[in-house]
């Protein structure tokens, strides 16, 4: 089973620790997992030492997530490829419209 997970709250907010657990669950049980960050979600994946989840989506994306950012979000945050966590993919609405298309089910944390 595929699960999509959209994400639009900042790190601050229990979304993040919600998504994150729920996600570590789907994928220790096999479960594939695509997320997609959009409006403050995209500060979720900021590389920063002290930042509160980023390293929880570093081991997301180790245990085989795929994290993508709408680029439309992450622009006017300063959140850029450089200080990104590496791995996760600059992405359209496009992106998040096809994640919804093969996952069988979608959580929406807003």
């Amino acid at each position: 089973m595929t699960f999509g997970f959209l994400l639009t709250t900042s790190p601050e907010r229990a979304d993040a620790r919600t998504v994150i657990r729920l996600a570590e669950a789907a994928l220790e049980t096999g479960h594939r997992v695509e997320l997609f960050l959009m409006n403050d979600g995209v500060y979720n994946v900021v590389a920063a030492p002290k930042h509160p989840v980023s390293g929880d989506f570093v081991r997301l994306m180790e245990f085989g997530a795929a994290i993508t950012l709408c680029a439309t979000s992450a622009g006017p945050r300063g959140v850029t490829k450089e200080n990104a966590l590496p791995g996760v993919r600059f992405g359209s609405q496009h992106d998040h419209a096809q994640m919804v298309a093969r996952a069988d089910r979608v959580l929406t944390f807003c």
